[in-house]
């Protein structure tokens, strides 16, 4: 918080009393969504390119696929047209697809933190192709801000949860991109091509 002295006394200065902030609960990283009640959202339209829409597909049936495996119950999954305001207010949502192939995350790309179109998916000073790329991310909902939206993710660890259950930790931080080009079996370090932490105002950070 940050305060202003006027006429003897202290008052909240504009914009540190509203707005987005990290805090208990809402702070990332991606794997925080999957404390708490969430719902899978997958895309009924049809993608920009085909190699991340391929891509897309399988990592949504993995997500479910583990959850079953690794915590004994089936997640939630419901088409993009199917999401109500009920919804919204009740789980973080995780989007699957691209702004085409998803009508929701159609409804809040612009209020998201990168830009990312059929030519090119731009994060911070940083430009990729979406033709073989995909943004990874969990952010306060557009929607409503007391909840998260996770794009493309379901919780980070299913790599290495055969090894041991000390290595159920989260392996990305709060948004990375990912080269879809590279193997599934290839190690996760090899398939990110940028990864960071937002700051506690939930901004990129400043590039040096």
């Amino acid at each position: 918080m940050r305060f202003v002295r006027s006429n003897a006394q202290w008052r909240a200065a504009p914009g540190s009393d509203h707005g987005l902030r990290k805090r208990p609960g809402l702070q990332g990283p991606i794997d925080d969504a999957f404390m708490d009640s969430f719902l899978m959202v997958r895309p009924t339209g049809r993608p920009w390119h085909e190699e991340p829409g391929a891509w897309v597909e399988e990592e949504l049936h993995r997500a479910t696929n583990e959850w079953r495996a690794q915590f004994r119950g089936d997640a939630r999954v419901k088409d993009d047209g199917a999401i109500t305001e009920d919804d919204i207010a009740r789980h973080h949502l995780v989007l699957w697809g691209d702004p085409r192939s998803n009508g929701l995350l159609a409804r809040i790309a612009e209020r998201l933190p990168f830009r990312w179109d059929e030519r090119q998916l731009r994060v911070g000073g940083k430009t990729f192709s979406p033709a073989q790329h995909v943004p990874v991310l969990i952010f306060p909902n557009p929607l409503n801000p007391k909840r998260y939206v996770v794009l493309n993710s379901g919780f980070t660890f299913c790599d290495f949860r055969n090894a041991s259950n000390a290595q159920q930790t989260p392996k990305l931080p709060d948004y990375a991109v990912l080269d879809v080009a590279v193997p599934r079996t290839a190690p996760l370090a090899s398939r990110v091509v940028l990864a960071g932490f937002f700051d506690e105002d939930w901004r990129l950070p400043v590039e040096p």
